[in-house]
């Protein structure tokens, strides 16, 4: 019997020291935007301006299942009074003050089907919503982002 929980822990002890050091590889979420940045700007693409903001979103994604708390979907902002028309801030009616949009479903057939995409705002400006996007799923670790209006996806590494 206590050479099976040796065995046991032995494994145990593996596996911590694995995930330990696969998240030790793992990017910062900055460098890896940079990254992307760099690739974006090769393109003839806007970067994301506001780069520790999209690593902080991501960081949260990640870490806790869900956008931060300053994202509300479309539905619950037009319910609280915004028109949804891009001419319009979200931050011009008291409910939706410093809100940003984020957790409605993206569907795009380039991404894996059988995931719910969902998306956010990124680079928001005075509640004005940019063209700017991170997609992401909670049922995995993949998460793109547009910086036009998904016209164009490009895919973010996994980072910490």
């Amino acid at each position: 019997m206590k050479t099976c929980t040796f065995i046991n822990a032995a494994v145990l002890a593996v596996t911590l020291s694995a995930a330990i050091q696969a998240s030790a590889a793992l990017k910062t979420c900055e460098d890896e935007i940079k990254e992307t940045n760099t690739f974006l700007s090769e393109q003839g693409a806007a970067p994301i301006n506001d780069v520790t903001d999209l690593a902080t979103t991501l960081r949260n994604i990640k870490n806790f299942g869900h956008l931060p708390d300053r994202y509300i979907t479309t539905d619950e902002a037009k319910r609280l009074g915004w028109s949804g028309k891009e001419t319009e801030t979200l931050w011009g009616l008291k409910p939706t003050n410093k809100k940003w949009i984020g957790g409605d479903s993206y569907a795009n057939p380039a991404l894996p089907a059988k995931q719910l995409w969902l998306s956010a705002d990124i680079d928001v400006q005075k509640g004005y919503r940019s063209p700017k996007r991170v997609i992401y799923s909670l049922s995995g670790q993949q998460r793109f982002i547009t910086t036009d209006k998904y016209q164009h996806l490009a895919e973010l590494e996994p980072c910490q």
